[in-house]
Protein backbone atom coordinates (compact mmCIF):
# COMPACT_ATOMS: atom_id res chain seq x y z
CA UNK A 1 0.00 0.00 0.00
CA UNK A 2 1.35 3.03 -1.04
CA UNK A 3 2.53 5.90 2.17
CA UNK A 4 1.53 8.53 -0.22
CA UNK A 5 -1.75 7.52 -0.83
CA UNK A 6 -2.84 6.26 2.07
CA UNK A 7 -0.37 7.82 4.61
CA UNK A 8 -0.35 6.81 8.54
CA UNK A 9 -2.33 8.78 10.55
CA UNK A 10 -1.48 8.07 14.30
CA UNK A 11 -4.75 8.48 16.72
CA UNK A 12 -5.42 11.69 18.25
CA UNK A 13 -3.76 13.93 15.26
CA UNK A 14 -5.76 16.52 14.71
CA UNK A 15 -6.96 17.13 11.24
CA UNK A 16 -9.49 20.36 10.74
CA UNK A 17 -10.55 20.07 14.11
CA UNK A 18 -11.33 16.88 14.36
CA UNK A 19 -9.43 14.16 16.31
CA UNK A 20 -8.72 10.97 14.31
CA UNK A 21 -9.59 7.59 16.31
CA UNK A 22 -8.76 4.90 13.87
CA UNK A 23 -8.75 3.91 10.60
CA UNK A 24 -11.64 2.78 8.57
CA UNK A 25 -10.70 1.74 5.04
CA UNK A 26 -8.94 2.79 2.16
CA UNK A 27 -9.33 2.51 -1.68
CA UNK A 28 -7.78 4.03 -4.71
CA UNK A 29 -8.90 7.53 -3.60
CA UNK A 30 -7.87 7.82 -0.03
CA UNK A 31 -8.12 6.44 3.39
CA UNK A 32 -10.97 6.77 5.70
CA UNK A 33 -10.91 7.42 8.89
CA UNK A 34 -13.21 7.62 12.02
CA UNK A 35 -12.67 11.34 13.68
CA UNK A 36 -14.38 13.26 16.63
CA UNK A 37 -15.68 16.66 17.51
CA UNK A 38 -17.07 16.69 20.62
CA UNK A 39 -19.31 14.05 21.37
CA UNK A 40 -20.02 13.60 17.46
CA UNK A 41 -17.94 10.94 15.49
CA UNK A 42 -17.90 11.92 11.55
CA UNK A 43 -16.37 10.01 9.09
CA UNK A 44 -13.06 11.89 7.88
CA UNK A 45 -11.59 11.05 3.95
CA UNK A 46 -8.25 12.30 3.57
CA UNK A 47 -7.41 12.32 -0.39
CA UNK A 48 -3.57 12.90 -1.20
CA UNK A 49 -3.19 16.51 -3.40
CA UNK A 50 -0.89 15.35 -5.67
CA UNK A 51 -2.50 13.81 -8.21
CA UNK A 52 -6.26 13.42 -6.91
CA UNK A 53 -6.62 17.41 -6.17
CA UNK A 54 -9.42 17.11 -8.92
CA UNK A 55 -10.92 14.47 -8.22
CA UNK A 56 -11.46 15.50 -4.19
CA UNK A 57 -13.10 19.12 -5.48
CA UNK A 58 -15.10 16.87 -7.69
CA UNK A 59 -16.60 15.02 -4.84
CA UNK A 60 -16.84 18.25 -2.29
CA UNK A 61 -18.78 19.52 -4.96
CA UNK A 62 -21.37 16.36 -5.81
CA UNK A 63 -21.58 15.68 -1.96
CA UNK A 64 -23.00 19.39 -1.31
CA UNK A 65 -25.59 18.80 -4.04
CA UNK A 66 -27.33 16.00 -1.91
CA UNK A 67 -29.46 15.59 0.29
CA UNK A 68 -31.07 12.58 1.36
CA UNK A 69 -32.09 10.26 4.20
CA UNK A 70 -30.27 7.30 1.85
CA UNK A 71 -27.18 9.43 0.89
CA UNK A 72 -24.35 9.84 2.94
CA UNK A 73 -24.22 13.96 3.96
CA UNK A 74 -21.29 15.99 3.74
CA UNK A 75 -20.17 18.57 6.90
CA UNK A 76 -16.98 19.82 5.99
CA UNK A 77 -13.65 20.44 3.74
CA UNK A 78 -10.36 21.91 3.99
CA UNK A 79 -6.71 21.25 3.58
CA UNK A 80 -4.36 19.48 5.78
CA UNK A 81 -1.52 20.12 7.25
CA UNK A 82 -2.33 23.97 7.66
CA UNK A 83 1.41 25.25 6.96
CA UNK A 84 2.28 22.86 4.02
CA UNK A 85 -1.19 21.19 2.84
CA UNK A 86 -0.14 17.65 1.33
CA UNK A 87 -3.73 15.96 1.45
CA UNK A 88 -7.61 17.68 0.83
CA UNK A 89 -9.74 15.98 3.51
CA UNK A 90 -13.74 15.68 3.36
CA UNK A 91 -15.71 15.32 6.62
CA UNK A 92 -18.89 13.04 6.26
CA UNK A 93 -21.53 11.37 8.44
CA UNK A 94 -20.11 8.62 10.13
CA UNK A 95 -23.13 5.93 9.62
CA UNK A 96 -23.01 3.06 12.84
CA UNK A 97 -23.63 0.29 10.41
CA UNK A 98 -22.53 -2.71 8.12
CA UNK A 99 -21.56 -3.11 4.84
CA UNK A 100 -24.70 -4.36 2.92
CA UNK A 101 -21.96 -7.53 2.02
CA UNK A 102 -21.43 -8.02 5.41
CA UNK A 103 -24.97 -7.55 6.83
CA UNK A 104 -26.57 -10.06 3.90
CA UNK A 105 -23.79 -12.63 5.01
CA UNK A 106 -24.57 -12.49 8.73
CA UNK A 107 -27.98 -12.03 8.84
CA UNK A 108 -29.39 -14.26 6.05
CA UNK A 109 -32.28 -11.91 5.10
CA UNK A 110 -35.61 -12.67 3.55
CA UNK A 111 -36.97 -11.13 0.20
CA UNK A 112 -38.47 -8.99 2.06
CA UNK A 113 -35.57 -7.53 3.81
CA UNK A 114 -33.67 -7.23 0.51
CA UNK A 115 -36.76 -5.39 -1.22
CA UNK A 116 -36.71 -2.97 1.91
CA UNK A 117 -33.05 -2.96 1.05
CA UNK A 118 -32.89 -2.21 -2.36
CA UNK A 119 -35.79 0.40 -2.13
CA UNK A 120 -33.61 2.61 0.12
CA UNK A 121 -31.00 2.31 -2.51
CA UNK A 122 -33.14 3.22 -5.23
CA UNK A 123 -34.51 6.20 -3.50
CA UNK A 124 -31.11 7.53 -2.87
CA UNK A 125 -30.56 6.78 -6.31
CA UNK A 126 -33.40 8.67 -7.37
CA UNK A 127 -32.25 11.11 -5.34
CA UNK A 128 -28.68 11.89 -6.86
CA UNK A 129 -30.05 11.19 -10.64
CA UNK A 130 -32.43 14.29 -9.95
CA UNK A 131 -29.39 16.12 -8.69
CA UNK A 132 -27.67 15.51 -12.21
CA UNK A 133 -25.37 13.07 -10.19
CA UNK A 134 -24.32 9.58 -11.07
CA UNK A 135 -22.41 7.06 -8.12
CA UNK A 136 -20.75 5.37 -11.26
CA UNK A 137 -19.65 2.45 -8.56
CA UNK A 138 -22.29 1.18 -6.90
CA UNK A 139 -21.73 -2.16 -5.31
CA UNK A 140 -22.48 -3.88 -2.00
CA UNK A 141 -19.41 -2.21 -0.18
CA UNK A 142 -20.30 1.08 -1.01
CA UNK A 143 -23.55 0.43 0.65
CA UNK A 144 -24.04 0.80 4.24
CA UNK A 145 -26.74 -0.68 6.17
CA UNK A 146 -27.58 1.62 8.98
CA UNK A 147 -27.89 -0.08 12.76
CA UNK A 148 -30.21 2.53 14.46
CA UNK A 149 -32.97 1.87 11.79
CA UNK A 150 -32.01 -0.77 8.90
CA UNK A 151 -31.54 1.38 6.33
CA UNK A 152 -29.75 1.41 3.34
CA UNK A 153 -26.95 4.29 2.98
CA UNK A 154 -24.93 5.38 -0.33
CA UNK A 155 -21.89 6.12 0.52
CA UNK A 156 -18.26 6.79 -1.66
CA UNK A 157 -18.82 8.94 -4.26
CA UNK A 158 -15.57 9.17 -4.93
CA UNK A 159 -15.73 7.79 -8.87
CA UNK A 160 -18.63 9.97 -9.04
CA UNK A 161 -19.81 11.95 -11.82
CA UNK A 162 -22.00 14.86 -12.69
CA UNK A 163 -23.58 16.80 -15.26
CA UNK A 164 -21.07 18.82 -17.38
CA UNK A 165 -18.34 17.97 -15.60
CA UNK A 166 -14.81 19.06 -16.66
CA UNK A 167 -13.20 15.63 -18.08
CA UNK A 168 -9.51 15.00 -15.25
CA UNK A 169 -8.12 11.58 -17.17
CA UNK A 170 -7.99 10.56 -20.92
CA UNK A 171 -9.09 7.15 -21.10
CA UNK A 172 -12.19 5.68 -22.66
CA UNK A 173 -14.08 4.40 -19.17
CA UNK A 174 -14.65 6.32 -16.12
CA UNK A 175 -13.66 4.72 -12.81
CA UNK A 176 -15.63 1.66 -11.27
CA UNK A 177 -15.32 -1.86 -10.96
CA UNK A 178 -15.59 -4.50 -13.49
CA UNK A 179 -18.10 -6.44 -12.69
CA UNK A 180 -20.81 -3.60 -12.21
CA UNK A 181 -20.14 -2.03 -15.61
CA UNK A 182 -23.01 -2.01 -17.94
CA UNK A 183 -22.84 -3.25 -20.99
CA UNK A 184 -23.02 -0.46 -22.98
CA UNK A 185 -19.96 0.49 -21.19
CA UNK A 186 -18.19 -2.18 -22.46
CA UNK A 187 -19.76 -2.04 -26.06
CA UNK A 188 -18.31 1.53 -26.22
CA UNK A 189 -14.94 0.40 -25.54
CA UNK A 190 -15.08 -2.21 -28.16
CA UNK A 191 -16.33 0.56 -30.82
CA UNK A 192 -14.34 3.35 -29.98
CA UNK A 193 -11.41 2.01 -27.81
CA UNK A 194 -9.21 3.22 -30.73
CA UNK A 195 -10.38 6.75 -30.87
CA UNK A 196 -8.34 9.75 -29.30
CA UNK A 197 -10.49 12.01 -27.21
CA UNK A 198 -13.44 9.42 -26.91
CA UNK A 199 -14.77 8.66 -23.39
CA UNK A 200 -17.88 6.88 -22.55
CA UNK A 201 -19.81 9.31 -19.87
CA UNK A 202 -22.28 6.49 -17.23
CA UNK A 203 -25.91 7.93 -17.00
CA UNK A 204 -28.57 6.43 -14.82
CA UNK A 205 -29.38 3.81 -16.07
CA UNK A 206 -25.19 2.19 -15.91
CA UNK A 207 -26.53 2.77 -12.35
CA UNK A 208 -29.32 0.82 -12.05
CA UNK A 209 -27.49 -1.99 -14.17
CA UNK A 210 -24.91 -1.50 -10.90
CA UNK A 211 -28.04 -1.97 -8.82
CA UNK A 212 -29.42 -4.99 -10.34
CA UNK A 213 -25.77 -6.74 -9.95
CA UNK A 214 -26.42 -6.32 -6.27
CA UNK A 215 -29.73 -7.62 -6.01
CA UNK A 216 -28.95 -10.61 -8.19
CA UNK A 217 -26.16 -11.44 -5.79
CA UNK A 218 -28.45 -10.98 -2.62
CA UNK A 219 -31.08 -12.70 -3.80
CA UNK A 220 -28.39 -15.85 -4.92
CA UNK A 221 -25.20 -15.44 -3.62
CA UNK A 222 -23.41 -15.49 -6.52
CA UNK A 223 -23.11 -12.75 -9.57
CA UNK A 224 -25.32 -12.92 -12.26
CA UNK A 225 -21.88 -13.05 -14.88
CA UNK A 226 -19.14 -14.94 -13.02
CA UNK A 227 -15.42 -13.12 -12.50
CA UNK A 228 -14.10 -16.41 -14.16
CA UNK A 229 -15.89 -17.10 -17.01
CA UNK A 230 -13.57 -17.25 -19.70
CA UNK A 231 -15.81 -15.30 -22.24
CA UNK A 232 -15.40 -12.15 -20.32
CA UNK A 233 -17.11 -9.41 -21.73
CA UNK A 234 -19.11 -11.02 -24.59
CA UNK A 235 -21.05 -12.71 -21.71
CA UNK A 236 -22.10 -8.86 -20.79
CA UNK A 237 -22.87 -8.02 -24.03
CA UNK A 238 -24.57 -11.15 -25.16
CA UNK A 239 -25.38 -13.69 -22.76
CA UNK A 240 -28.46 -13.08 -20.24
CA UNK A 241 -28.14 -14.69 -16.91
CA UNK A 242 -30.19 -17.32 -15.47
CA UNK A 243 -33.31 -15.45 -13.89
CA UNK A 244 -32.56 -15.54 -9.65
CA UNK A 245 -35.65 -17.27 -8.93
CA UNK A 246 -34.24 -20.90 -11.17
CA UNK A 247 -31.34 -20.55 -8.84
CA UNK A 248 -32.93 -19.88 -6.18
CA UNK A 249 -36.67 -21.16 -5.77
CA UNK A 250 -36.98 -19.28 -2.70
CA UNK A 251 -36.82 -15.78 -4.44
CA UNK A 252 -40.46 -14.81 -5.52
CA UNK A 253 -41.01 -14.67 -9.06
CA UNK A 254 -42.00 -10.99 -9.08
CA UNK A 255 -38.59 -9.31 -7.59
CA UNK A 256 -36.50 -11.99 -9.57
CA UNK A 257 -37.97 -10.37 -12.87
CA UNK A 258 -37.06 -6.85 -11.63
CA UNK A 259 -33.95 -8.31 -10.92
CA UNK A 260 -33.63 -9.31 -14.47
CA UNK A 261 -34.99 -6.07 -16.19
CA UNK A 262 -32.70 -4.07 -14.55
CA UNK A 263 -29.74 -6.63 -16.08
CA UNK A 264 -31.46 -5.83 -19.48
CA UNK A 265 -29.08 -5.44 -21.73
CA UNK A 266 -30.21 -2.27 -23.25
CA UNK A 267 -30.66 0.70 -21.43
CA UNK A 268 -34.06 1.46 -22.94
CA UNK A 269 -35.25 -2.24 -21.78
CA UNK A 270 -34.07 -1.31 -18.15
CA UNK A 271 -36.37 1.38 -15.60
CA UNK A 272 -36.84 4.78 -17.27
CA UNK A 273 -35.17 5.83 -14.06
CA UNK A 274 -34.85 5.27 -10.48
CA UNK A 275 -37.93 6.54 -8.89
CA UNK A 276 -39.89 4.35 -12.11
CA UNK A 277 -37.99 1.44 -9.83
CA UNK A 278 -38.87 2.49 -6.68
CA UNK A 279 -42.82 2.60 -7.55
CA UNK A 280 -42.32 -1.01 -8.62
CA UNK A 281 -40.67 -1.88 -5.22
CA UNK A 282 -42.78 -0.05 -3.14
CA UNK A 283 -46.21 -2.16 -4.95
CA UNK A 284 -44.25 -5.51 -4.50
CA UNK A 285 -43.68 -4.80 -0.81
CA UNK A 286 -47.41 -4.06 -0.68
CA UNK A 287 -48.48 -6.73 -1.94
CA UNK A 288 -46.14 -9.29 -0.52
CA UNK A 289 -46.94 -12.14 2.07
CA UNK A 290 -45.58 -14.40 4.09
CA UNK A 291 -43.22 -16.80 1.48
CA UNK A 292 -41.14 -13.13 1.08
CA UNK A 293 -40.23 -13.74 4.91
CA UNK A 294 -38.69 -17.42 4.63
CA UNK A 295 -34.97 -17.17 4.68
CA UNK A 296 -33.77 -16.89 0.99
CA UNK A 297 -30.22 -19.05 1.70
CA UNK A 298 -29.51 -21.66 4.28
CA UNK A 299 -28.28 -21.37 7.58
CA UNK A 300 -24.99 -22.99 8.86
CA UNK A 301 -25.86 -25.56 10.75
CA UNK A 302 -26.06 -29.61 10.95
CA UNK A 303 -30.27 -29.86 10.21
CA UNK A 304 -29.50 -28.01 6.45
CA UNK A 305 -26.82 -30.24 4.66
CA UNK A 306 -26.92 -29.55 1.40
CA UNK A 307 -23.80 -29.93 -0.12
CA UNK A 308 -21.19 -32.24 -1.03
CA UNK A 309 -19.10 -31.57 2.09
CA UNK A 310 -21.63 -32.76 4.63
CA UNK A 311 -20.47 -36.24 3.68
CA UNK A 312 -16.85 -36.16 2.96
CA UNK A 313 -16.44 -39.91 4.26
CA UNK A 314 -19.52 -41.02 2.36
CA UNK A 315 -19.18 -43.72 -1.02
CA UNK A 316 -21.54 -41.99 -3.46
CA UNK A 317 -21.82 -42.58 -7.31
CA UNK A 318 -21.51 -39.87 -9.52
CA UNK A 319 -25.64 -39.86 -9.87
CA UNK A 320 -26.25 -39.11 -6.44
CA UNK A 321 -23.08 -36.38 -6.38
CA UNK A 322 -24.97 -34.67 -8.61
CA UNK A 323 -28.48 -34.88 -7.67
CA UNK A 324 -26.91 -33.02 -3.95
CA UNK A 325 -25.04 -30.44 -5.90
CA UNK A 326 -28.62 -29.43 -7.87
CA UNK A 327 -30.02 -28.68 -4.45
CA UNK A 328 -26.79 -26.58 -3.15
CA UNK A 329 -27.77 -23.10 -1.90
CA UNK A 330 -25.30 -20.32 -0.39
CA UNK A 331 -25.07 -20.11 3.57
CA UNK A 332 -25.37 -16.75 5.13
CA UNK A 333 -26.38 -16.39 8.80
CA UNK A 334 -24.26 -16.96 12.30
CA UNK A 335 -22.11 -20.17 12.36
CA UNK A 336 -22.68 -22.06 14.91
CA UNK A 337 -19.55 -22.55 17.54
CA UNK A 338 -16.88 -24.67 16.48
CA UNK A 339 -17.58 -28.30 17.65
CA UNK A 340 -21.21 -28.12 17.41
CA UNK A 341 -21.30 -29.81 13.34
CA UNK A 342 -19.16 -32.59 11.99
CA UNK A 343 -16.90 -30.13 9.59
CA UNK A 344 -16.59 -26.80 9.03
CA UNK A 345 -18.91 -26.16 5.75
CA UNK A 346 -17.34 -23.66 2.86
CA UNK A 347 -17.80 -20.15 3.88
CA UNK A 348 -17.61 -19.63 0.14
CA UNK A 349 -20.21 -22.21 -0.95
CA UNK A 350 -22.22 -20.57 -3.56
CA UNK A 351 -25.58 -21.97 -5.95
CA UNK A 352 -24.00 -24.04 -8.69
CA UNK A 353 -25.53 -23.77 -11.98
CA UNK A 354 -28.10 -26.51 -13.58
CA UNK A 355 -26.13 -29.19 -15.24
CA UNK A 356 -27.76 -32.06 -17.40
CA UNK A 357 -27.44 -35.33 -15.18
CA UNK A 358 -25.27 -37.56 -16.47
CA UNK A 359 -26.45 -40.77 -18.29
CA UNK A 360 -26.81 -43.88 -16.64
CA UNK A 361 -24.38 -43.12 -14.08
CA UNK A 362 -25.34 -45.72 -11.37
CA UNK A 363 -24.09 -48.29 -13.58
CA UNK A 364 -21.31 -46.60 -15.22
CA UNK A 365 -19.66 -46.16 -11.86
CA UNK A 366 -19.31 -49.86 -11.39
CA UNK A 367 -18.15 -50.17 -14.71
CA UNK A 368 -15.07 -47.62 -14.31
CA UNK A 369 -14.05 -49.40 -11.11
CA UNK A 370 -13.66 -52.78 -12.46
CA UNK A 371 -11.62 -50.78 -14.89
CA UNK A 372 -9.59 -49.61 -12.94
CA UNK A 373 -8.76 -52.54 -11.20
CA UNK A 374 -7.88 -54.43 -14.46
CA UNK A 375 -5.57 -50.90 -14.93
CA UNK A 376 -3.60 -50.95 -11.96
CA UNK A 377 -3.42 -55.26 -12.40
CA UNK A 378 -1.86 -54.55 -15.62
CA UNK A 379 0.61 -51.73 -14.72
CA UNK A 380 1.85 -54.71 -12.30
CA UNK A 381 2.17 -56.72 -14.50
CA UNK A 382 4.22 -55.22 -16.71
CA UNK A 383 6.63 -53.15 -13.71
CA UNK A 384 7.17 -57.32 -13.22
CA UNK A 385 8.31 -57.81 -16.63
CA UNK A 386 10.71 -54.65 -16.87
CA UNK A 387 12.24 -55.34 -13.29
CA UNK A 388 12.79 -59.05 -14.88
CA UNK A 389 14.23 -57.09 -17.87
CA UNK A 390 16.53 -55.21 -16.13
CA UNK A 391 18.02 -58.09 -14.71
CA UNK A 392 18.73 -59.88 -17.78
CA UNK A 393 22.22 -59.34 -19.28
CA UNK A 394 22.53 -55.62 -21.15
CA UNK A 395 21.80 -55.50 -24.86
CA UNK A 396 24.71 -54.05 -27.01
CA UNK A 397 25.14 -50.22 -27.22
CA UNK A 398 23.50 -49.48 -30.43
CA UNK A 399 20.46 -51.44 -29.44
CA UNK A 400 20.12 -49.52 -26.60
CA UNK A 401 20.04 -46.15 -28.23
CA UNK A 402 17.53 -47.18 -30.65
CA UNK A 403 15.11 -47.42 -27.78
CA UNK A 404 15.80 -44.07 -26.53
CA UNK A 405 13.30 -41.84 -25.66
CA UNK A 406 12.99 -38.51 -27.74
CA UNK A 407 14.26 -35.76 -24.96
CA UNK A 408 12.29 -33.05 -27.19
CA UNK A 409 9.06 -34.54 -26.59
CA UNK A 410 6.24 -32.80 -24.63
CA UNK A 411 3.27 -35.04 -22.93
CA UNK A 412 -0.01 -32.92 -22.39
CA UNK A 413 0.95 -29.53 -23.56
CA UNK A 414 -2.72 -27.47 -23.76
CA UNK A 415 -4.25 -27.00 -26.93
CA UNK A 416 -4.22 -23.83 -28.74
CA UNK A 417 -6.69 -20.63 -29.11
CA UNK A 418 -8.26 -18.94 -26.42
CA UNK A 419 -12.13 -17.18 -26.29
CA UNK A 420 -11.80 -13.45 -27.22
CA UNK A 421 -11.36 -11.32 -24.09
CA UNK A 422 -10.46 -7.57 -24.53
CA UNK A 423 -7.25 -6.88 -22.80
CA UNK A 424 -8.95 -3.95 -20.64
CA UNK A 425 -10.53 -6.36 -18.45
CA UNK A 426 -8.96 -9.07 -16.33
CA UNK A 427 -11.73 -10.79 -14.55
CA UNK A 428 -10.18 -10.57 -10.63
CA UNK A 429 -11.26 -13.05 -7.66
CA UNK A 430 -14.48 -12.95 -6.19
CA UNK A 431 -16.45 -9.49 -6.23
CA UNK A 432 -13.72 -8.16 -8.77
CA UNK A 433 -11.17 -5.63 -8.55
CA UNK A 434 -11.56 -1.87 -8.99
CA UNK A 435 -10.62 0.38 -12.15
CA UNK A 436 -9.24 3.27 -10.80
CA UNK A 437 -8.77 6.50 -12.71
CA UNK A 438 -8.90 5.29 -16.32
CA UNK A 439 -11.64 7.45 -17.76
CA UNK A 440 -13.38 10.82 -17.28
Amino acid sequence: MSPRLHPVVPPGTDIGGYLVEERLGAGGFGAVYRARRGERSSALKLIPLWGLAEWAEREVAILLWLKHANLVRIRGHGQWPDDAPQSFFIVMDYVEGRRLDVWATEENPSAREVLRKVLGVARGLGAAHRAKVVHRDLKESNVVVRDSDGEAMVVDFGAGGYESAPSITGGVLPPGTLEYRAPEAWRFQQEHGDERGRSYQPGPSDDLYALGVVLYWLLTGRQPFLPDEAEGVEAVLNRAPRPPQALNPRVPGALGDVCMRLLAKAPEERHPDADTLCAELESLLAQADEAWDVKLCDAHGADTATTLAEAPQAVEDELAQWLKRRKARPRRGPRPPRGGDAYEPDANAVAIPFEPPPAAHASHSKALRVAAWMALLVVLIVGGLVLARGLMPSSPPAARHGMAPHSHVTVGSPPGGSAFVPASWTPGSGSGGTLEATGS
